[in-house]
C-alpha cells in the first residue's frame, strides 16, 4: 500500500508525463516527450538515435498499457498509475527493472558528452523535457549528488530513484529530484 508520501511523488512523476493536463497519459504524451528530446539534442526525426529513443518510449508504453489499463482505453488515469505503481514497488525485481529504465533513459537521452555522468545543466535538460521548469534542477542538483563532484554518476542517480520512491523522509533530497511536488 502506497503511503501519503510515496503518492504526492507519484502525482509529480505522473504530472511530468500528462503535458496536456488532462488528468490522463496518452500515447501522444510519450511521443511528444521523445520529440521534445529530439528538438533539444538537435536530432533529425529520421537520425538513428531518435528512432532508437521513439521505439523505446513506444515499448515502454505498449508495456505500461498492458500491465496498467485496467480500463482497456489506451490511457491512464492517475488511479491506475498509482496502482501500477502500488504493484511495482511491491516487487523488487519490477521496481530493478522499472529503475533500470529510467536510468538508462537518463544517461542515454541526457549525457550528452556521454561522459557516463549527468552535470546540473543536463539535470535540467532533463526536467525541461518533462514538463519541469530547468529552474530547479541547481536547487536540486547538490543534494542528489552524495559526493560533492558536480555530477551524478550511475550509483548517484540509481540511489536518488530509490529514495525517492520508497523514502519516508519528507527531507529526503531526492524527494524534490524532479522539482517541488
Amino acid at each position: 500500500m502506497l503511503t501519503e508520501l510515496q503518492t504526492r511523488k507519484l502525482v509529480k512523476l505522473f504530472s511530468m508525463y500528462d503535458a496536456d493536463y488532462k488528468g490522463h497519459i496518452h500515447r501522444d504524451d510519450f511521443e511528444n516527450i521523445a520529440k521534445k528530446l529530439a528538438k533539444r539534442r538537435n536530432w533529425s526525426l529520421r537520425s538513428p538515435r531518435y528512432v532508437t529513443l521513439s521505439n523505446q518510449f513506444t515499448y515502454d508504453w505498449k508495456c505500461l498499457v498492458r500491465d496498467a489499463d485496467t480500463g482497456k482505453n489506451k490511457q491512464l488515469s492517475l488511479e491506475e498509475w498509482l496502482s501500477y505503481y502500488d504493484q511495482v514497488l511491491s516487487n523488487p525485481d519490477a521496481y530493478q527493472k522499472s529503475a533500470q529504465q529510467l536510468m538508462d533513459l537518463v544517461f542515454d537521452a541526457f549525457d550528452v558528452d556521454e561522459d557516463g555522468k549527468i552535470c546540473a545543466d543536463e539535470w535540467g535538460d532533463f526536467l525541461s523535457v518533462f514538463n519541469v521548469c530547468p529552474v530547479y534542477a541547481p536547487r536540486v542538483f547538490p543534494g542528489l549528488d552524495s559526493d560533492n563532484n558536480g555530477f551524478l554518476c550511475k550509483e548517484e542517480v540509481k540511489a536518488a530513484f530509490h529514495d525517492f520512491f520508497y523514502s519516508e523522509d519528507e527531507n529526503c533530497p531526492a524527494n524534490q529530484m524532479f522539482g517541488p511536488f
